[in-house]
């Protein structure tokens, strides 16, 4: 692709991402789809985003990358790609909440790239403390507002009314059409509108999603236990509910320590918890995230891919054996 755009966002695609790109578009003064280019990307797909981005940056000043960790086992990759966007002379940013490894930090600040980590607030808490420096401009009410919502759900607080509304409605579809949405949604935003009629329709319609999500779910559900941890394993089908959501529900209703989400379609594993480290976890399996909130790829031999298209419990098969075998060089639950 060409991207002809001044500013390129690289973003994540729940509310934190679809929020922390509308506010660096806002801050800059870039229309989403005219002056900034938004390019969604889950983690595991970053440095193939990055890459594209490398091979025909024309016109592009800037690419800004937020709520995006990079994956372990991506990592050299994703340096490829922004040393050849620094070596054209395009300004390359990070921003981003999850915990990093501090020698992936060294290694990009090294190639020039200005990376911002703060495990304090959410990626849109960061980009609204963070680039306005590099942008030269200044913070609004909107903006504090935005991050507070958008905070309270990323960060599992709930004290704001708009967080379990806002967190819900950016996963209304998926795919091609959820893309669109995501979009629509972060224009909305940057215009400075947290909420506008059109997703009383949305909340509405994902609520009665998640209640047929929940019940498909549970049919799915194999409990394990690793080193005296408790892990629930569940299959989930696209749609409702959100990941996050049906996590923390398994956590309780099973009395687990860790939930283990695993996509019929897509690629990639979710790890939940509310005591263990599952960042550890997941960084063995090549992925990254927050202690209590990670993922990783789901790596599956080529037979597996074929047969889970006609039978996706292969994958939560796949899935307890890579876990058991992480298990056996980290402890996520010790707390000794």
């Amino acid at each position: 692709m060409t991207l002809l755009a001044r500013i390129v966002i690289v973003t994540h695609t729940d509310l934190d991402g679809v929020a922390s790109a509308a506010i660096y578009a806002r801050l800059a003064g870039a229309e989403p789809g005219k002056e900034a280019t938004i390019v969604m990307s889950e983690p595991y797909k970053l440095h193939r985003s990055l890459a594209n981005i490398a091979r025909s940056p024309s016109g592009t000043s800037r690419v800004a990358i937020m709520d995006l960790g990079p994956n372990a086992d991506t990592f050299d990759s994703i340096v490829e790609a922004a040393r050849k966007l620094v070596s054209l002379g395009v300004k390359v940013e990070w921003y981003d909440h999850h915990r990093w490894n501090s020698d992936w930090v060294k290694t990009l600040e090294e190639l020039g790239v200005h990376v911002y980590i703060d495990t304090s607030t959410c990626a849109a808490g960061v980009v609204a403390k963070y680039a306005p420096q590099e942008l030269e401009a200044e913070s609004d009410e909107f903006i504090e507002s935005l991050v507070s919502a958008t905070c309270a759900a990323d960060l599992w607080k709930w004290d704001n009314p708009l967080a379990p509304k806002l967190y819900r409605v950016v996963d209304r579809y998926k795919g091609a059409r959820g893309d669109k949405w995501k979009r629509l949604m972060l224009k909305g935003f940057y215009k400075g509108a947290l909420w506008w009629p059109e997703l009383d329709e949305a909340l509405a319609e994902y609520v009665r999603r998640e209640f047929k999500g929940f019940a498909s779910a549970l049919k799915s559900i194999v409990v394990k236990e690793f080193n005296g941890c408790k892990v629930v394993f569940v299959l989930k089908k696209p749609g409702p509910p959100n990941a996050s959501i049906l996590g923390n529900a398994l956590l309780y209703r099973f009395n687990a320590d860790i939930a283990v989400i695993v996509r019929v379609k897509g690629k990639g594993v979710s790890f939940r918890s509310q005591s263990c480290n599952v960042r550890d976890l997941a960084y063995v399996l090549g992925g990254g995230g927050h202690p209590r909130a990670a993922g990783a790829p789901l790596k599956l031999p080529l037979l597996y891919k074929i047969l889970s298209l006609v039978y996706p419990k292969l994958k939560l098969y796949q899935a307890i054996k890579l876990v058991s075998k992480a298990f056996e060089s980290v402890k996520p639950c010790h707390t000794g």
